[in-house]
């Protein structure tokens, strides 16, 4: 048979075991968040190095093959054929190299076509991210405005002490004991979840940070290619003219 007695230490034991579990939830709350900034800052270290590869990189990689075969044809150009062979060996020159330039191409482009397919994956991805973070704001929506209708109840009168009985105070006292464990258990997995995915997460930032360098060293050698490329562009241009 339940006593006032018996409830108030019943009491006192859930007040420890929520003080505990507030501890975890609001410190799993802090974690996330901090969390959800490194993510955040990855994504944006991440969109950098896709910009520096693909719209730097590539396109002065790009630009330095365009100028390499605009040199092969106009040094190719500066042929003087004196005969049918002769002229055939300029031309099939100039075939070969439009060729090569082709191939070059074709397989670049199928790269690009590859990256593209991993974007709309990514961005699929993304479109679902959006539609749980809007389902979880909508349940958010939904539990203040039953908690605003409980808290109308109760200032309607539905806050009477008199109306209490040790039974029903040894009822809602166990009720609350079983919804601790269970919200400190669930506490725990997710401390345990986002400690993971914090280790995840350092590996991806030294891969970011690892990309970021190759692209600029990678960047450096384009920059030479352009100066050699240079070079041969005046060396040609004393062919097709003194």
């Amino acid at each position: 048979m339940a006593t006032s007695a018996t409830n108030r230490k019943n009491i006192k034991k859930n007040r420890r075991t929520i003080f505990e579990v507030e501890a975890t939830v609001t410190s799993n709350r802090a974690k996330a968040y901090a969390t959800r900034s490194i993510i955040e800052e990855n994504r944006a270290m991440i969109l950098k190095n896709y910009t520096a590869a693909f719209m730097g990189n590539r396109q002065l990689a790009n630009q330095n093959t365009d100028d390499v075969f605009r040199n092969r044809k106009a040094l190719i150009a500066t042929v003087d054929a004196e005969s049918d062979v002769q002229q055939n060996f300029k031309e099939s020159l100039n075939n070969e190299a439009t060729l090569d330039f082709l191939e070059h191409r074709a397989d670049l482009n199928s790269a690009v076509l590859s990256v593209n397919e991993k974007m709309v994956a990514v961005n699929q991805m993304l479109i679902d991210i959006n539609d749980t973070i809007m389902s979880a704001n909508e349940s958010i929506v939904k539990y203040n405005a039953k908690q605003i209708a409980a808290n109308n109840k109760l200032i309607s009168g539905g806050l009477k002490a008199s109306n209490a009985t040790p039974a029903r105070n040894a009822e809602r006292i166990k009720r609350n004991a079983k919804r601790a464990k269970d919200v400190q258990k669930a506490a725990l997995a997710n401390s345990k979840k986002m400690d993971s995915m914090s280790n995840q997460m350092q590996a991806n930032r030294k891969r970011i940070e690892k990309n970021s360098d190759k692209i600029m060293e990678r960047r450096a050698g384009i920059i030479r290619n352009a100066g050699d490329i240079t070079k041969n562009q005046q060396r040609i241009a004393k062919k097709i003219s003194s």
